[in-house]
């Protein structure tokens, strides 16, 4: 006789959330919160705008559970909400230039920094797109096509993102 699950899967708990279960929608943030957080610390580069995206990706996902379609996984649903958060957030600091007003001035030559820790930078140096690839595929251990349809592209252009990212990281971290 095969052993039976009491743990709710992820897309039962979205079911019950959408019928108004808080405590389902409440084991949902707790079980995706590390994932939710760490891609949106990837993104962004910065622990407390990542946290304020977490919440509002959670926010704009209970305000659209109705929308999720139960038959299909939640976490990329969710990562996909979360994705979009940081990228609005992205756009919204485009314009906003730190250092000339705080008359502070820039770093006039970067510091040499061991590899490890080199590779938080070089990942800032790609697109935000290139580093929700990375993230997807290395911290989530999602396929293309599944990162595929949480960025709504082709496997192919998956694939192409994830080589052009590994070897733009390649050659910011050679000698």
């Amino acid at each position: 006789m095969g052993a039976v699950s009491l743990v709710p899967t992820s897309e039962e708990l979205a079911r019950r959330a959408a019928r108004g279960d808080a405590k389902a929608f409440d084991e949902l943030v707790e079980r995706h919160t590390p994932a939710l957080y760490a891609l949106c610390r990837r993104m962004l580069g910065d622990a407390t705008e990542a946290e304020d995206r977490v919440q509002e990706a959670f926010l704009r996902a209970f305000r659209n559970l109705q929308r999720f379609d139960p038959s299909r996984p939640f976490l990329p649903w969710l990562t996909r909400i979360a994705h979009n958060a940081c990228v609005d957030s992205l756009r919204a600091r485009r314009s906003w230039h730190p250092w000339p007003e705080q008359g502070v001035a820039a770093p006039s030559e970067p510091l040499r920094l061991d590899a490890a820790d080199a590779l938080a930078p070089a990942l800032e140096t790609l697109s935000a797109r290139q580093r929700a690839v990375l993230h997807c595929k290395y911290v989530l251990g999602m396929t293309a096509p599944d990162i595929a349809r949480q960025l709504d592209t082709t496997p192919g252009n998956v694939r192409v993102c994830l080589h052009r990212a590994i070897a733009a990281l390649r050659r910011r971290l050679s000698p």
